[in-house]
């Protein structure tokens, strides 16, 4: 009988549904256990049993700020996470190819359909999927404070799904002033003095739910994508990132450059105040230089995905030995 942590974010935008029904269901042969966490030290607590107690598998329902809270832990270990999407962008589960389909996914802690991906750390905070400096923090820690104080935001986000923080870009850009920073930036790849309103670190392709920022990068090479966009005229700006939303990624655009790296230093210069780094929909404390490497091989996840290409090649094969 496995023995299965279930972790349920009852705050998320898709957490009033049944999941528990859902999961005990599709999951009757297992222990299950609900751990309770009021606060994140809480969570964490409950995660070091689960490691202590060396559980089968540990189960979240939630976005991609709860992976990122529950990957703080579960990193460098051999327990397991499949992601259950109950969040807003779900960028995280997407990748993973996970769905609101229990009794379908759960069929990888079945069969144990799991693999190993890279995790990037920034000064000491693991992060699963996208992240970065600038305009776009400042629109995740602007919905994120929404969501906090009024209640009744959480229901538009629902409604809205992962198009919210399209919809708060678009409102940044064309309300507000965009404000560059003057950063030192130090790697292997590429070393250089920019003036930018926004770098991303890159795990992952699609940041957002659809922005596709980094078409090539890979969690399971080792490295990371950096993107910095050096714009400094507005419409320049807008165009390049409707692109990238359109999913024709500006390789000609000199004014963006794009780079895989398993190690970078950012230094903000200037004596600018200290910029809160954004990472899997959360915000980091406040600094002013990040110190970001790539950990390959870092977490054990259940990848629904990789278990449908499995079954998928495994049949060809069969139908080819007839």
């Amino acid at each position: 009988m496995q023995n299965i942590s279930v972790y349920l974010n009852q705050k998320a935008s898709n957490g009033s549904q049944d999941w528990q029904g859902k999961i005990n269901n599709a999951l009757f042969r297992s222990q299950i256990e609900y751990p309770v966490s009021q606060s994140i030290a809480e969570l964490h607590e409950n995660l070091e049993r689960d490691i202590s107690n060396n559980v089968d598998a540990v189960l979240s329902v939630g976005g991609d700020g709860t992976v990122h809270s529950i990957i703080q832990k579960l990193a460098g270990t051999d327990i397991a996470l499949l992601v259950v999407p109950g969040g807003t962008a779900n960028d995280f589960a997407s990748v993973m190819g996970c769905s609101s389909n229990i009794k379908k996914i759960a069929q990888t802690i079945r069969q144990d359909a799991r693999k190993k991906i890279d995790l990037i750390n920034i000064n000491g905070t693991f992060m699963a999927t996208n992240g970065g400096l600038g305009f776009a923090a400042e629109v995740a820690h602007e919905i994120n404070e929404l969501r906090t104080k009024y209640p009744q935001f959480k229901k538009f986000m629902k409604f809205s799904g992962k198009n919210i923080y399209s919809l708060f870009l678009a409102k940044k850009m064309l309300t507000k002033d965009i404000k560059s920073y003057k950063f030192k930036i130090e790697s292997a790849e590429f070393s250089d003095t920019v003036f930018t309103p926004l770098i991303l670190i890159n795990n992952q392709s699609v940041l957002g739910g659809s922005f596709e920022v980094a078409p090539e990068t890979n969690h399971q090479d080792g490295t990371f994508n950096i993107t910095i966009l050096k714009h400094e005229n507005r419409l320049e700006l807008i165009n390049c990132l409707l692109s990238i939303m359109n999913g024709n990624f500006p390789k000609n655009d000199k004014n963006l450059v794009s780079f895989e790296t398993s190690e970078i230093k950012i230094d903000l210069l200037d004596g600018a105040s200290d910029l809160a780094f954004f990472g899997d929909g959360e915000t980091f404390k406040k600094a002013s230089n990040w110190n970001i490497k790539c950990y390959s091989n870092f977490l054990n996840v259940f990848s629904p995905k990789d278990q449908t290409d499995f079954a998928s090649s495994f049949y060809s094969q069969a139908v080819s030995l007839h």
